[in-house]
């Protein structure tokens, strides 16, 4: 494991990584079937649709959040505006066609699981540099009902971009009518971040709920998680904070201690100065979970104690 860890530490950190998002749509002429082509959705309000794929070009109407567009075809040529890269596309909306820069067309676009008349859109906002030599994510979402926007919110990401972003439904918590999982990635190999972004819909509101963060690496890795109450450990109104971190300990101070669980065919009992592994190196697990409550604005103390639960892991 740690011969794959130091090969993934040592792959380059590719150019690609530092160059603006590029937002891609598929013109329904790439499609089978063309006439099946999926719809898409403005993300901004009053968004030039313009007679050529130029800024200079002569603007027809402006649409706003959410109307509906069909993509006919896009432009060889690349715009990049507030750090997001993106084709022109020429798009038909109603008995109107026209050319608007993709960075304005949603990327993703989906309904609220609690109330039917509510949608959501979502893309990239913005991206500037940071002062770590990276590219600093920002995501916008936007709630629509009846055809009008009602909210929106942008979330930064902690690390490097944004994947896929889902949406989990209230997930058992009575106080919330939608859970939005905002995907970061890990990107640039040993010691990456990654996780999720959590954005709670909410008395028809948007709040940045929390970030999951870990580093998945092999028997180092940490992790953030949410055990929500729908969950199969899950309890009624609670949100179960759950982070795995780990504590690197001598050879020499762990032989003094116990075992608190069974690793490693070392029982509960048995002092590891009496096990066969008492020569080979060890990390020691930590496992700590908090219980959080909802109260309608931001993720609280219940009340309930936290608990922490420690166990050993042979090194490699």
């Amino acid at each position: 494991m740690r011969t794959f860890l130091l090969l993934l530490c040592l792959l380059p950190f590719a150019a690609h990584a530092q160059d603006p998002a590029f937002v891609y749509h598929t013109p329904r002429t790439q499609y089978l079937f063309p006439e099946e082509a999926p719809r898409s959705y403005i993300l901004g309000n009053n968004v030039a649709l313009r007679e050529a794929p130029s800024r200079s070009g002569k603007v027809v109407t402006t649409l706003n959040a959410g109307t509906t567009v069909f993509i006919e075809e896009g432009t060889t040529d690349t715009m990049v505006m507030n750090g997001v890269g993106s084709h022109w596309y020429r798009v038909t909306t109603g008995d109107r066609q026209g050319w608007t820069w993709g960075g304005d067309i949603a990327q993703v676009a989906f309904g609220s699981t609690a109330d039917a008349t509510v949608k959501f859109v979502g893309g990239i906002d913005h991206i500037t540099p940071s002062d770590t030599g990276t590219y600093d994510h920002s995501y916008r979402l936007v709630a629509l009902k009846d055809g009008k926007e009602i909210d929106r919110i942008v979330v930064r990401s902690f690390a490097w971009g944004f994947e896929m972003v889902s949406n989990l439904g209230d997930r058992g918590l009575h106080a919330v009518d939608d859970i939005i999982a905002l995907n970061v990635p890990c990107v640039g190999g040993c010691g990456c971040t990654t996780g999720d972004v959590l954005v709670f819909w909410s008395g028809g509101r948007f709040h940045h709920a929390a970030d999951l963060m870990g580093s998945p690496d092999g028997e180092f890795s940490t992790n953030v998680s949410f055990i929500f109450p729908a969950d199969m450990e899950g309890l009624p109104e609670l949100i179960v904070r759950e982070e795995l971190s780990y504590d690197e300990t001598p050879t020499e101070d762990i032989e003094e201690t116990e075992s608190e669980f069974e690793v490693e065919g070392v029982s509960e009992d048995q002092p590891l100065d009496d096990a066969d592994d008492t020569d080979q190196d060890h990390i020691t697990r930590i496992i700590t979970r908090t219980y959080l409550s909802w109260n309608g604005q931001t993720l609280v103390p219940s009340g309930r104690a936290a608990e922490m639960r420690t166990y050993r892991l042979v090194v490699d």
